[in-house]
C-alpha cells in the first residue's frame, strides 16, 4: 500500500506530488459531453475546459498503474457508455510546474488529484499532451 496522502489538523488532503506515483506513470481524466466543443472541421472535440480544477482545488483523476497492479481495466471507474477518457503522463504535467498526488475517495482508492491548475494557459498545454483512450459520445 502507498504512503498516505497528507493532511490539515481537519483531514482535508494537502496538494502534494505523492513520491509513489511515478513521473512515467499515467493518470486517467474523466471528459463528458459537456466537454466538447465544435472543432475546425465542424465536428467536435474535447475543450481545454475538460482540464479545469474541482471546487476542492485540484484536478480529479485516477492513478492508472494503481488500478492496473489492482487488476482494474484503466477505464474501470468510467461507468457511463457515453463518457470518455483521456490519458496524461505525471512527469509531463510536473514539469509545468503541477503537483500529482494521491486524493482517494471512498467510492474509488485509486482517486488522485492534479493541483496547481489555475489559468486557461494552463489548461490548453494539459489538453495539447492528452492521449484519447476513448472518445465521449459525440466526439470525433
Amino acid at each position: 500500500m502507498p504512503a498516505g496522502p497528507p493532511r490539515d489538523a481537519e483531514q482535508n488532503i494537502i496538494p502534494h506530488n505523492h513520491s509513489d506515483i511515478l513521473d512515467e506513470s499515467y493518470v486517467i481524466r474523466h471528459t463528458v459531453p459537456n466537454d466538447l466543443v465544435p472543432n475546425e472541421t465542424g465536428g467536435k472535440r474535447v475543450s481545454s475546459g475538460a482540464y479545469s480544477r474541482s471546487d476542492d482545488g485540484g484536478m480529479s483523476v485516477d492513478i492508472e498503474d494503481w488500478m492496473i497492479r489492482d487488476g482494474l481495466n484503466p477505464l474501470h471507474y468510467v461507468k457511463d457508455p457515453a463518457h470518455g477518457a483521456t490519458r496524461l503522463r505525471v512527469g509531463d504535467l510536473r514539469q509545468m510546474g503541477l503537483m500529482v498526488g494521491w486524493d482517494p475517495k471512498a467510492e474509488n482508492p485509486h482517486h488522485g488529484s492534479v493541483w496547481g491548475i489555475g489559468h486557461s494557459k494552463a489548461r490548453k498545454r494539459i489538453a495539447r499532451i492528452a492521449i484519447t483512450v476513448r472518445k465521449v459520445l459525440g466526439e470525433d
